[in-house]
This record gives C-alpha cells, sequence and structure tokens, in this order.
C-alpha cells in the first residue's frame, strides 16, 4: 500500500479518495476542520471513506511528508494549493494535478526538483455533494492520466498500474498531454457554460435548441486550438463533448452546481482562456466571449 494525500474535499476529491482509500493509506489535505466523516452514496446505501484529514492551516512545525499528492481543485485555487503541499513534498514525490479549463503547467513544473514527477489527470467522473462531507456518485465517466515532464513520464505505467488501472473505472493511460489536455477544454467548453446558465443537466445538452451555441463554441475553441498548433478536430471536439454529455447525462456540472451556489467558477481558465487566446492569436472568439461575461456578471 502506497501513501498517498488529496488536496480538497470537493466532489472529485472525494470520489477519488473512495475509489483509493481501501488500497492505499490515504490523507485529504483541508482547510478546515471537519466534525463528521467523509461519506460516499452509490444510490442506494452511504459508506465512510476510510481516510484521515489534515488541516493544512494547522499545520505550522508538524513534519509532513508527501509521496504522491492528488492535487483536486478549482483552477482559481490551483496556484494556491499547489504552494501548500510543495515544502512538503518528498524528493522523489509525484504530483497529480486535476481541474477544469487550462493552467500553465509549466508554472508549477519549474518548482520541482530534479526527481519530482508531475502528472495531469482528465476525468469526467460524476459527483455530487449532497452535504459537508458526503459526495453522491452520479456517473462513471472516463479518467486519463498523463505525464508533464520527464520523470513522470518514466513513472507513468507504474502509478497508472498503482492508482488508477484496477481502481478507477474507464481509466487510461494518454501520452500526449497537451493534446489531452486541449479535449478536456473543449468538452468543458461545450458542457460547463450552457448547463450552469440554464441550469441543466449535461444529458439535456443534447437537446437540438443547444446544438447550434455548442457547434459556434467548438468551433472558435478548435480555431484556437490550431494557432496554438494543436489539431484538433471539430468534429472529433462534437463526439467527445456529446459522449462525455451521454456518459454522464444525469450529471450537473461542477459549473452549474457552483452557479445554483452562488460560488465562484472556473469560466475564466475554461472560456476565458479561448476568449484570451484568440485575443493573441488575432481569432474572432464571440460565442465564447459571451459565455464568459455572462457567468462572470452572474457572480458579481
Amino acid at each position: 500500500m502506497a501513501n498517498l494525500h488529496i488536496v480538497g474535499a470537493g466532489a472529485i476529491g472525494l470520489s477519488l479518495a473512495n475509489a483509493l482509500a481501501y488500497h492505499h493509506h490515504t490523507t485529504l489535505l483541508v482547510r478546515r476542520g471537519y466534525n463528521t466523516p467523509f461519506s460516499f452514496y452509490n444510490g442506494q446505501k452511504t459508506h465512510s471513506i476510510p481516510v484521515k484529514h489534515i488541516n493544512m492551516n494547522a499545520l505550522q512545525k508538524d513534519i509532513l511528508a508527501i509521496q504522491n499528492c492528488f492535487i483536486c481543485v478549482k483552477a482559481y485555487q490551483l496556484q494556491s494549493a499547489f504552494k501548500s503541499v510543495l515544502p512538503y513534498l518528498t524528493a522523489h514525490a509525484n504530483v497529480f494535478i486535476s481541474h477544469n479549463g487550462m493552467s500553465e503547467l509549466n508554472e508549477f513544473e519549474q518548482h520541482l526538483g530534479a526527481d519530482q514527477g508531475l502528472f495531469f489527470v482528465s476525468t469526467s467522473m460524476g459527483g455530487l455533494k449532497i452535504n459537508d462531507t458526503t459526495v453522491q456518485e452520479t456517473g462513471a465517466g472516463e479518467t486519463y492520466v498523463g505525464a508533464c515532464n520527464k520523470v513522470a513520464l518514466e513513472r507513468l505505467a507504474h502509478n497508472y498500474s498503482t492508482f488508477f488501472s484496477s481502481h478507477i473505472p474507464h481509466s487510461k493511460t494518454h501520452h500526449n498531454i497537451e493534446q489531452l489536455r486541449w479535449q478536456k477544454l473543449l468538452v468543458n467548453v461545450a458542457i460547463n457554460p450552457l448547463s450552469a446558465i440554464h441550469q441543466i443537466k449535461n444529458g439535456q445538452l443534447r437537446q437540438p435548441k443547444y446544438a447550434s451555441t455548442i457547434l459556434q463554441l467548438l468551433n472558435e475553441a478548435c480555431a484556437v486550438a490550431r494557432a496554438d498548433k494543436v489539431h484538433l478536430e471539430l468534429s472529433e471536439a462534437l463526439a467527445n463533448a456529446y459522449q462525455v454529455m451521454t456518459l454522464t447525462q444525469n450529471n450537473s456540472s461542477s459549473m452549474a452546481q457552483d452557479v445554483f451556489h452562488n460560488r465562484e467558477t472556473e469560466i475564466d481558465a475554461i472560456c476565458g482562456y479561448i476568449t484570451r487566446r484568440g485575443v493573441h492569436h488575432g481569432i474572432h472568439t464571440p460565442y465564447n466571449r459571451s459565455m464568459l461575461e455572462q457567468l462572470l456578471k452572474s457572480h458579481s
């Protein structure tokens, strides 16, 4: 059994904890105290997740050695979360980052040591926080893990076998991390803003009335991707998005949940990223800009 730490007690963090805690010594790293056990509800019954949790704000001088770290936070929380765990990483640590949208991973890679591996995890596994400490399974989805630096590439097969292959359903390795991240971004572009604005579940986006907007959002995103030297076919992006809508048809996207609870969204790392890269390349992105502005306004 390996020792692993998961940063974040959101839907994805708790879903990963539930998948891994029965096979590895698992600790949640959180920002506050919790008085009740963390739990997982599969639609029929609820069970406690066998994890410990540590309040990062209360660590002070305590010694914490992190060998395998899963950072599962919102895009706008990523930098702060990474800085919080960096001093505690062992010399040969593995860091797995998972979030919606796009971040500049090279900013994190440059802070890692020569023998520390950086991975990105793209997942559409469905989870809904039904209370402060309980996540409900709402769909399996697919999970991909890819390497972001040379050390991670050397360890990819081993870590996939250790943490993913037999513990997380529908999981695979991916050997082109930039392609993987763009593919995930385009799925986010197609699903998250519309599901958030209209407060509908993912599967409802398959209705014909949303088809034109989804097509335009992805057409803009594919043009920006090509300008960034990432080749993505519009037809493939559409097929991927609609496949995720089908696999997670009963899920409420994380952005839809954030809007419902009047929380900050990740729209700046999704449609905002497409908009900014569009400006950089001189590509007009009115549909992505519209989604960005609507969701930023809704939280102001």
